[in-house]
């Protein structure tokens, strides 16, 4: 889907009309709007550079959640007794 813009008016208050033959106007101006891309190359790098920072973040989120769900015995033997002797 499409973005039309009036290039010359405030993005606050534009409001969008359609003329007689179908194109549409900005309701201030009565300029013909402009198509705005929904991909640019603007974007495109701002999600990179988001990507690259936030990518070791989750990598370390991940392996957290997998480290707290690991269940670790004691090594010690005197702590092994008191476990088995525990459970019975």
């Amino acid at each position: 889907m499409s973005r039309y813009y009036c290039p010359f008016c405030s993005s606050r208050y534009q409001f969008h009309k359609t003329s007689s033959d179908g194109i549409l106007i900005c309701g201030l101006c009565g300029d013909p709007l402009v198509k705005n891309s929904l991909l640019n190359s603007r974007r495109i790098i701002g999600a990179v550079a988001a990507s690259a920072f936030l990518a070791p973040l989750v990598i370390m989120i991940i392996f957290v959640i997998k480290d707290f769900s690991k269940e670790k015995l004691p090594h010690n033997s005197d702590s092994l007794v008191l476990l088995t002797i525990d459970k019975c």
